[in-house]
């Protein structure tokens, strides 16, 4: 993905997991010091597929190498499952700035 542009990443879960029995489901993405999470309406479930939009303010405040991604839930009884991490190369954007 090149920075300032808006990505969606989209996640498809194993056939053992059911989304739709988690209490929450958080996407991470990190790289060194920045986390971007996103829950709640933030994500477009769709039985095992995770759909996640990033907008050009964030992907304007990571750098360019490697951002990794994963997704957590949690159900109801409390126990906790995630993806493995997987990664995504940030190339440069030239115009650093959000445009419209």
């Amino acid at each position: 993905m090149v920075q300032a542009t808006t990505p969606t990443f989209i996640l498809t879960l194993p056939a053992s997991v059911d989304l739709s029995e988690a209490s929450s489901v958080v996407f991470s993405a990190a790289q060194e010091q920045h986390t971007i999470e996103k829950t709640g309406t933030d994500l477009t479930i769709d039985g095992l597929t995770v759909s996640v939009y990033l907008s050009q303010a964030e992907t304007l405040q990571l750098h360019a190498g490697t951002l990794k991604i994963q997704l957590n839930w949690v159900y109801a009884d409390g126990s906790r499952a995630a993806t493995d991490v997987k990664t995504v190369r940030v190339t440069e954007n030239l115009l650093k700035r959000v445009i419209s």
